[in-house]
């Protein structure tokens, strides 16, 4: 009796152990660019969003107040280089309606400010004319 016992927690934990092996096999990890990019998880992206932010109280780091959003992206010469740099003035006093307001335009790339008041970069990409799009939501 004991020896059947001892040979079905054996099988017991063995069954287990095979369900958290699947288990921990069956976990998905994104990809990501992990540099501070708000759009870290699209790694393919030709533009990269960066919020830069000013710290008002030096002594408290975790009352940072948005500055402005740079884009950084791919010019005709295949360089990474800044292509727009984008104030939280520009952004707050974007004249919303029923759509939405473009905040700013430069080489191609456009943000648009929407009437959700979430953030919409479109910017060029190399494959087939589509354009790239990612939305956000900004804290200020």
């Amino acid at each position: 009796m004991k020896r059947n016992l001892t040979i079905f927690a054996v099988l017991a934990l063995l069954l287990l152990s095979f369900a958290v092996a699947a288990y921990a096999d069956d976990e998905v990890v994104l990809p990501e660019i992990n540099d501070g990019r708000i759009n870290e998880f699209d790694i393919d992206a030709p533009v990269a969003v960066y919020a830069i932010w000013s710290y008002p109280y030096a002594d408290d780091v975790n009352m940072g107040v948005l500055d402005r959003l740079e884009f950084w992206g791919i010019d005709g010469d295949g360089n990474v280089v800044k292509v727009m740099d984008v104030s939280a003035e520009q952004i707050l006093n974007a004249e919303l309606s029923d759509g939405s307001a473009v905040v700013a335009s430069a080489f191609s790339y456009t943000l648009y400010r929407e009437a959700d008041g979430s953030l919409t970069i479109i910017a060029p990409t190399a494959t087939d004319g589509v354009a790239y799009q990612f939305n956000w939501v900004q804290s200020f």
